[in-house]
């Protein structure tokens, strides 16, 4: 792999992350790699070993992460939902008067026949 930094090739290694400090001492602590767009969560993995990227002229170090779940969308796919994009238009039963899903083929108060 090339460094985006200084363009030379990087070495290959492990890429590993670790857990330290007093939340280290906690039985229910594990690591969570995060992927965020601004201030919105998109990606997150609990992978703690990965391959990994070293440039040793930069000293920057780079994880290859696998198996990342999806939690958010990026701002590609971040649009408003239409709520109403589920909802069908409606029509009233000409014996009754009941408002129903235009799909009904039969109105479920009186039996009329569409």
């Amino acid at each position: 792999m090339i460094c985006g930094n200084c363009g030379r090739r990087m070495k290959i290694g492990k890429f590993k992350v670790s857990v330290n400090g007093v939340g280290a001492m906690s039985s229910h602590t594990f690591p969570v790699i995060e992927w965020y767009e601004g201030d919105k969560l998109v990606a997150e993995t609990n992978t703690s070993q990965t391959p990994g990227f070293f440039c040793q002229d930069c000293g920057i170090i780079t994880g290859v992460f696998l198996r990342v779940k999806q939690v958010g969308f990026t701002k590609d796919y971040d649009h408003d939902i239409d709520d109403n994009i589920d909802k069908l238009p409606k029509k009233s039963c000409p014996e009754c008067g009941t408002e129903l899903d235009i799909d009904y083929p039969r109105c479920p108060e009186c039996g009329y026949i569409f």
